[in-house]
């Protein structure tokens, strides 16, 4: 299984609507795949990539794929201070 960082460098973070509590946090896709009970297969890694572009791309940055509960999805560069 191949493990490592989403897009090489970045982990990916959930918050609550109002970015004061961090939910959860995943160093790539086929880790959400795992959390969601889904099997980590070209299509669903695809339909999550989807997702994840979609929700950084709207001003809000919500997203709900994740739990089906709104929370605020974020990316940070794991080569940054």
């Amino acid at each position: 299984m191949k493990s490592g960082f989403y897009k090489s460098k970045y982990f990916i973070a959930f918050y609550s609507l109002d970015e004061e509590e961090l939910l959860y946090t995943f160093d790539n896709v086929r880790e959400i795949c795992q959390f969601q009970g889904k099997k980590p297969t070209r299509a669903n890694i695809n339909l999550i990539n989807v997702e994840i572009y979609r929700g950084l791309k709207r001003k809000t940055r919500i997203v709900k794929f994740l739990t089906g509960k709104p929370m605020k999805i974020n990316i940070y560069d794991t080569e940054e201070n």
